[in-house]
């Protein structure tokens, strides 16, 4: 192997493992901001339960409205994170569209000399049109 060769591997290799990081950065933040609430939910719930106490659903129903107030870092941090998120879903979609265009294309050209490979082709066309449908 030459050195340019292990150089440009190492290069990639860390690559990936800033985007793995990052990704696991933006997972973090994603669950930081249920977990906290989640536990007080699960904790009023099995009292009420062990208690046989209704009355003591509001403290799981009263964690639901969002009366803790991050910080200005969390708030700057979690953004980030969910905007990269963001970010990165719009890419990997825009490239998934882009593919389902191509196989389309690809589909259109083939020949339709036999009934089983007409049938095959309007099977492959009407699979990416279906993926290209806007889902909201």
């Amino acid at each position: 192997m030459t050195e340019t060769k292990w150089e440009e591997d190492r290069e990639r290799l860390e690559q990936r493992l800033r985007e793995h990081e990052q990704l696991a950065l933006e997972s973090q933040a994603e669950a930081a901001v249920y977990r906290d609430m989640l536990q007080d939910c699960y904790k009023a719930a099995a009292q009420a339960l062990a208690d046989n106490d209704v009355t003591l659903l509001h403290k799981m129903t009263g964690k639901l409205d969002f009366n803790w107030m991050p910080t200005e870092q969390n708030v700057k941090q979690w953004g980030k994170y969910f905007l990269d998120a963001y970010l990165r879903d719009a890419r990997w979609l825009n490239d998934a569209m882009n593919a389902l265009e191509q196989i389309k294309d690809y589909a259109e050209r083939l020949s339709e000399d036999n009934a089983s490979n007409a049938e095959l082709k309007q099977l492959i066309i009407d699979a990416a049109e279906n993926g290209l449908i806007t889902h909201v």
